[in-house]
């Protein structure tokens, strides 16, 4: 005989592992909702409902509610009039998202379209944000409207929002690493901090190689922090240049290149850069992309990069933005794991490794969100 059971929680999260604890991992989920009220407004936390089963079989249920009166009436009057209510929300249950699904519990696959989902706080939040319109509803949209809370609206976030962790070393062979973007993103800035923190932190041997020729005090720049730091530099000036400065610095552990700003609607600088890529048999390409530009030209960057093997995403100058939901997009339509992010001028301080909780935290905080409290690269 099955059951129908209710469970409260502070999460949906929480409701859903106390539902997979007692009823297993084949449970099904009949319905959720909010209960009691807000404490703090749209931020506030409430209790999340689950009505669950361990009854597989939607339909099954449903027949339970018509052809075994006997039973439905034992059951107390609040759980039997949810069963009561039962073939009118099969209708409308919404896929659960995918975090629930990873969780082993049961959903009803959700045949809403997306343009359907009526405005709510929540779309209006993650506009607010400069999320997508159409982004913004297909995340809502991967989650019943009545389970929606500020710790699964950030969870939605995470999980597009996926990051890489530190650049990893060889053992063998130095790593290479090559820092690509349009121009003013801080590349050069990017890379100092980089190679100070592996440099002087983590006390690896460094190399710097710089092709960004076309800027006299790029390389000037480049050169004072070289000298700082105590790590050698090269200057290359074409790509046939690049195996012979990376013969050089064979003893390494690590090797950062950095590069001329190029447009992206400049398609012979491009090509450029793809043919230094392209003289390097093992390089690790990171695009640079500033969190201030806005979300039409960072798809068109992304896509006109791509003519090279593009591995992570660095995002700098996000203590510059009120905004973050660009991240979000660009992680959305181009989906490359981030990295690190920089949030200041500073070498080597404002620079840290990227982590999804943080950045949901950005998106969902929007202009109210304070800058990031920094974590030593690792």
């Amino acid at each position: 005989m099955s059951s129908i059971r209710k469970y409260q929680a502070k999460t949906i999260t929480e409701a859903l592992a106390m539902v997979r604890a007692d009823l297993g991992r084949d449970a099904v989920i009949v319905q959720t909702r909010k209960v009691n009220k807000r404490v703090l407004g749209v931020w506030g936390r409430e209790m999340v409902e689950v009505w669950a089963s361990d009854n597989p079989d939607l339909e099954g249920l449903r027949r339970l509610q018509t052809t075994t009166p006997a039973t439905t009436s034992s059951l107390p009057r609040e759980q039997s009039s949810r069963i009561e209510q039962l073939e009118s929300e099969i209708q409308n249950l919404k896929a659960m998202i995918a975090q629930l699904a990873r969780q082993g519990v049961a959903v009803v696959p959700d045949t809403t379209p997306v343009a359907s989902i009526p405005d709510s706080p929540w779309l209006s939040l993650l506009k607010q944000a400069e999320v997508e319109e159409s982004i913004a509803r297909e995340l809502l949209q991967s989650v019943p409207e009545n389970a929606l809370s500020e710790s699964t609206l950030h969870s939605l976030i995470a999980e597009r929002l996926v990051t890489s962790g530190p650049i990893t070393l060889q053992e063998a062979q130095p790593k290479v690493v090559m820092l690509v973007g349009p121009t003013g993103v801080g590349k050069t800035t990017t890379i100092a901090k980089l190679a100070a923190q592996y440099a002087l932190l983590q006390k690896r041997r460094v190399g710097l190689i710089t092709i960004d020729t076309y800027r006299i005090a790029a390389v000037e720049q480049l050169r004072t922090y070289s000298q700082i730091i105590d790590v050698p530099i090269r200057v290359v000036y074409s790509s046939n240049e690049l195996p012979g400065a990376l013969r050089e610095f064979a003893g390494m552990d690590v090797v950062f290149i950095d590069t001329a700003g190029r447009s992206q609607r400049n398609s012979m600088q491009i090509g450029e850069l793809k043919a230094c890529c392209e003289r390097l048999s093992d390089c690790e390409v990171h695009l640079v992309l500033s969190s201030t530009t806005k979300t039409r030209d960072l798809y068109d960057i992304v896509e006109r990069f791509s003519v090279m093997p593009l591995h992570r995403v660095i995002w700098t100058k996000l203590d510059e933005s009120t905004a973050f939901g660009n991240m979000l997009n660009v992680a959305v339509k181009h989906p490359l794991p981030i990295s690190y992010v920089t949030t200041g001028q500073r070498v080597p301080e404002d620079v840290e490794v990227a982590e999804s909780n943080k950045l949901a935290s950005l998106v969902v905080g929007g202009a109210s969100a304070p800058t990031p409290i920094l974590t030593p690269a690792a």
